[in-house]
C-alpha cells in the first residue's frame, strides 16, 4: 500500500515519531481509555491509537449484531484511514479476541503482536448461556446491570479493596457504552471462533501479558497459549487481575518496552 504524506486525523490517535504505530484494543464492556497509561507512556516517540468498538465510548453508533469479523473489518478500515502499512497491534480479553481476527484477515500489516488476558478457545455451552442471559438483562435494564457485576470479575481482589480510583474508572466506561453495543459485542464473543490452530502459525514476536489474579485468562491458560505460539514472551503480572494495563500498568508498560525495543 503507498503511503500519503498527509495524515488523517482520528479522535483515537495521539502522538508520533519514529516508532512502529501502536494500535491497542480495549476489552469488553470498556472503551478505548483503559488504555490511558499506555498512550502516556508510548506516545512521546510513536503514534498510539486505541480506537472505541461501536456503541463503545466515544462511538455512539451501534451495529447490527456484528461477528467478530465485523469488528477486525473496522481496525482494517480504520488503519487505511490512517494510512498506516504496518502496526504493533496489542488487545486485551475481547481485544484479543479482535486481534486473532485481524490475524486472519490482515497479517502482513502486523509486525508485532501483544496478546493480554485473553484465551484463543471459543465459549463452552455454559458461557455462550451466561452471555445470552446476560444481553438480556441489558437490553431489559440498561448498561447499569453491567456495573453491578463486571468490577468483581474483572479486577483483582487487591484492585478492589485498595484501588477506589481504578474501580471508578472502570465504573464510568462501562456506563459510557450503549446497550446495543453492549449486546452486540455479547453475541460476536459468544459465537467467536476457535483462534487454537491459528497460534503455531502466528510469525511475528509476541508478548503474551495477563494478571496473577485472573481467573477468566489464567497464569496456566496465558502460559499455554504462550507456548504454542512460536516467538512469544509470557509476562505474569503480580497484584493484577483481568484488567492487567490499568491494575499494573508500569509492569505491563515494562514488558511492552521490551517488545518494541527488540523490533528495533
Amino acid at each position: 500500500m503507498e503511503m500519503r504524506s498527509a495524515r488523517v486525523a482520528s479522535p483515537f490517535e495521539r502522538g508520533g515519531g519514529p516508532g512502529l504505530p501502536l494500535v491497542l484494543l480495549h476489552a469488553f464492556p470498556l472503551s478505548g481509555r483503559m488504555w490511558e497509561p499506555q498512550v502516556a507512556a508510548f506516545s512521546v516517540d510513536r503514534r498510539v491509537i486505541t480506537p472505541d468498538y461501536p456503541g463503545f465510548g466515544r462511538v455512539r453508533r451501534t451495529p447490527a449484531q456484528p461477528d467478530v469479523r465485523y469488528y477486525a473489518e473496522e481496525v482494517r478500515s480504520l488503519l487505511d484511514r490512517l494510512e498506516l502499512e504496518r502496526v504493533v497491534l496489542g488487545g486485551l480479553s475481547m481485544g484479543g479476541y479482535v486481534a486473532f481476527e485481524c490475524l486472519r484477515l490482515f497479517p502482513e500489516r502486523i509486525a508485532a503482536l501483544v496478546l493480554a488476558d485473553t484465551r484463543p478457545d471459543p465459549d463452552t455451552e455454559q458461557m455462550r448461556e451466561s452471555r445470552r442471559e446476560l444481553a438480556r438483562r441489558v437490553a431489559e435494564e440498561g448498561v447499569g446491570v453491567l456495573v453491578e457485576t463486571q468490577p468483581k470479575r474483572l479486577l483483582s481482589p487487591r484492585t478492589l479493596e485498595r484501588r477506589p480510583k481504578v474501580v471508578e474508572r472502570v465504573k464510568e466506561m462501562i456506563l459510557e457504552s450503549t446497550p446495543g453495543g453492549v449486546v452486540a459485542a455479547l453475541g460476536a464473543m459468544r459465537d467467536r471462533p476457535d483462534s487454537t490452530p491459528l497460534l503455531e502459525e502466528i510469525r511475528v514476536p509476541t508478548l503474551v501479558v495477563g494478571g496473577e489474579d485472573d481467573a477468566l485468562s489464567t497464569p496456566e491458560l496465558m502460559g499455554e497459549m504462550a507456548a504454542k505460539i512460536p516467538d512469544s514472551r509470557h509476562v505474569v503480572l503480580p497484584h493484577a487481575g483481568h484488567l492487567c494495563s490499568l491494575e499494573n500498568p508500569e509492569g505491563f508498560n515494562a514488558a511492552l518496552e521490551e517488545l518494541l525495543r527488540d523490533l528495533g
